[in-house]
């Protein structure tokens, strides 16, 4: 059997039989040359991923298979003589296991190093956070929401992750890299350059464009859906398919990142869900029948306290905000 990098690679990582473990182990007991081919070709494996970063990060394989080889009994002495003894085959194995090892620790280390950090950002219940991506894109964060992003995007994706609500505005860059919103259920929203607003909450999942242009792929197809500037689009729990598709005014959609709420013919519902969403406080009505109720104008959103929040919308609605055993109420 003839004695190749594929059985000696299958050899250190325990893929061979026993008959192939003898034959390897009668090769490198053969002469310390061969031992010295095997720990380069493990060596090669690793150091193709990146030649110049991993070896900043290694001892090169001539230093590791010098420290193995120090080790090894009568190497030095008998340098062209072969190992014969079976303890002297075992010997050698177990010290190229070490020096493979530190071949595979170095790796790692070049793995979480070459992998750029993530930034997690969270904005709490009624707060909002201002975000500088790492292409100088702007992020505005509503309350109760969460993005992730890599902190370096040299050569990489332009893509973040989000949970929950934010406004977007992409920049454009010269090579036309595409920029990436990940989103639950596998939903992907893809621009080059525009500005958008994105909800994507446990109850629902809508996208506001406001300038540029929006390509959203949907979970589980190959359906691609393409926006225009005031398109607003549901979808679906799942992700999988759009519930809904009509034309708005995107002010009323990002007005609550300059710290009001734009407010055009809204239901009194739809403010009760956004307080629910973004404060965490649940809200109830004195009569279902009054979240049916619909109102324009504007809110102030500088406070975190929902129940400043609340008492504007019971105003604006001429209604009574009451608490009772801990519950806020809006009644006539």
């Amino acid at each position: 059997m003839e004695v190749s990098k594929q059985l000696v690679m299958h050899y250190f990582s325990g893929k061979t039989t026993s008959e192939e473990d003898k034959v390897v182990e009668q090769w490198l007991a053969l002469h310390p040359d061969n031992a010295a081919r095997a720990l380069e070709w493990l060596s090669k494996e690793a150091q193709e991923k990146d030649q110049e970063i991993f070896g900043d990060l290694m001892m090169s394989k001539g230093q590791v298979w010098a420290d193995a080889r120090q080790r090894l009994p009568n190497t030095r002495a008998n340098r062209k003589k072969p190992f014969t003894s079976y303890e002297s085959q075992r010997t050698l194995k177990r010290y190229l296991a070490i020096a493979a090892s530190l071949i595979l620790i170095c790796t790692l280390a070049w793995f979480r190093l070459k992998q750029p950090e993530t930034v997690h950002i969270a904005a709490a219940y009624g707060q909002t956070r201002h975000i500088i991506l790492p292409d100088s894109s702007e992020v505005v964060l509503n309350g109760n929401s969460s993005l992730r992003y890599p902190a370096s995007w040299d050569g990489r994706p332009r893509e973040v992750w989000l949970e929950g609500e934010a406004f977007f505005d992409v920049k454009h860059l010269r090579t036309h890299s595409a920029f990436t919103v990940h989103l639950s259920a596998d939903k992907n929203i893809q621009v080059l350059g525009t500005q958008f607003n994105v909800i994507d909450r446990q109850t629902r999942s809508c996208i506001v464009l406001r300038s540029g242009s929006i390509r959203l792929s949907l979970a589980g197809t190959k359906k691609q859906v393409y926006m225009t500037p005031g398109d607003m689009v549901r979808i679906s729990e799942n992700g999988s398919e759009i519930t809904g598709k009509e034309v708005v005014n995107p002010e009323n959609y990002s007005s609550w990142t300059r710290g009001r709420w734009r407010l055009d013919g809204t239901s009194l519902q739809e403010m009760l869900q956004k307080i629910e969403e973004n404060y965490g406080v649940t809200v109830l009505v004195e009569n279902r029948e009054l979240l049916t109720r619909r109102a324009s104008g504007s809110i102030p959103l500088g406070s975190t306290n929902a129940e400043t929040v609340i008492g504007d919308i019971a105003n604006l609605f001429e209604l009574h905000f009451v608490k009772k055993d801990s519950k806020l109420i809006l009644a006539r």
